[in-house]
């Protein structure tokens, strides 16, 4: 008998998938399997924690083979790697933290997630958006402030979420939907980049009036102000605009521009 178990023991070493051959492993045989391909648990009928423990160092995707692993298991396996998540049975609340921790994407397996762990999944990765199926709309303005594309997938965004998309990038345009002649005027005041979008929707004489009240504001941004410069879809002369209608920042910013132009010429 003794023989027969050296032979065996002999033949795992060599080619471990001769486990699956063998009617009642003992515990050595099956951990010299293990330890040459943990996914080998699969054939392995009521493994010991030990033997459980030993298939997880060997290969993290061995816990899809576990009924019930401990939480230090599940521990383990998630901090190699986020989506082991999907092969754990009923995952603690601690451990579905800790794999959104490392990837936003596995909000995806946390059922009905509170606002904060929304929050925190789009923190870490702006597109978890998708795999939220009712975001709250803190949730929505944090994502567009993570990054403008979010608003993709977004289901009517409120006016507030798309502004914040539409002032990181203009081309947040395409992806919104029936925009009012009032709302073109929000996100003309939001960015002035949003012209080349508007065409005919709202006449010159609105544009102008929109851009003279955002930039007789002390706090108007330089970059509103240089972009506007650089805008060739109004046909207007934009530093005599500026000269007019400008705040001393809004003329200032001008200033420096037309000097950095000719320093580099």
């Amino acid at each position: 008998m003794n023989n027969e178990k050296e032979d065996i023991l002999k033949v795992l070493i060599n080619n471990p998938y001769y486990i699956k051959s063998i009617d009642n492993p003992t515990e050595e045989m099956q951990m010299i399997a293990i330890k040459k391909d943990g996914m080998l648990l699969k054939y392995i009928a009521n493994p010991t924690i030990k033997i459980q423990y030993e298939a997880l160092k060997s290969n993290k995707w061995a816990i899809e083979y576990i009924k019930e692993p401990t939480e230090e298991m599940c521990s383990f396996v998630v901090e190699q790697a986020w989506n082991a998540i999907k092969y754990i049975k009923n995952p603690s609340k601690e451990i579905l933290v800790k794999a959104i921790k490392q990837k936003g994407w596995a909000i995806q397996f946390y059922k009905d997630p509170p606002e904060e762990i929304q929050i925190m999944a789009v923190e870490k990765d702006w597109d978890s958006i998708k795999y939220i199926e009712q975001p709250t709309e803190k949730v929505k303005v944090r994502a567009v402030e993570m990054e403008w594309n979010a608003i993709k997938y977004i289901k009517e965004p409120s006016m507030k979420v798309q502004r914040i998309a539409v002032s990181k990038n203009e081309e947040a345009i395409t992806f919104i939907k029936n925009i009012t002649e009032e709302t073109w005027k929000n996100f003309i005041e939001d960015n002035i980049k949003v012209l080349k979008y508007v065409e005919n929707k709202i006449s010159q004489v609105d544009i102008e009036e929109i851009i003279k009240d955002k930039i007789k504001k002390e706090d108007v941004n330089k970059d509103y102000i240089i972009d506007f410069i650089k805008d060739s879809t109004l046909k207007i002369d934009k530093i005599k605009f500026i000269y007019k209608y400008g705040s001393m920042k809004a003329k200032a910013t001008l200033l420096d521009y037309k000097l950095s132009i000719s320093n580099n010429l």
